[in-house]
């Protein structure tokens, strides 16, 4: 093969890399953008502002703290589905992990109970389905975090005996 050919193909091959990277790239930051953006619409039309967000996955966390709700935005096939919950309501936030019988984590949840009983709802933050584990020490961080920012956000009752 001559240099002038082998040049050719070796800078359409970088080329065509290059392209096929950035569009991979440009769809995961339009998938992101479309969760803030129903984040906000959602928001919005429940009189929210958020004072912080987190993007898991193929959901997002929104808190807002003036109003004390969280909202959990999620996209489940191509609709999303909105949970609100007060903080007023919630009476724990924990942090559950569960392993498998070879002692492998399996899911970091954060888990609300509420104060009526009824069901407790969790958001997940590692599920091995889904994440890597590579990614373990940073979901498992942010998990610590949210459930120490949100149990200072809950009211405990206290009674006082004279």
């Amino acid at each position: 093969m001559s240099p002038v050919i082998l040049t050719v193909c070796l800078f359409t091959f970088i080329t065509v890399i290059t392209h096929l990277v950035n569009l991979f790239i440009k769809k995961r930051n339009n998938k992101t953008e479309a969760l803030f953006l129903h984040l906000s619409k959602e928001g919005s039309a429940n009189n929210l502002v958020f004072c912080s967000q987190e993007i898991l996955g193929d959901k997002v966390m929104g808190i807002d703290g003036i109003h004390r709700k969280v909202m959990i935005l999620e996209k489940i096939d191509r609709k999303y589905k909105a949970s609100i919950w007060c903080l007023d309501e919630v009476k724990s936030c924990e942090l559950k992990k569960s392993f498998s019988l070879s002692k492998n984590l399996n899911k970091i949840e954060l888990q609300f109970g509420f104060k009526n009983n009824s069901t407790p709802a969790s958001v997940t933050f590692y599920d091995q389905f889904v994440n890597s584990k590579r990614e373990i020490v940073l979901l498992k961080a942010k998990a610590e975090y949210w459930k120490i920012m949100l149990s200072k956000m809950l009211v405990y009752r206290t009674e006082v005996t004279v």
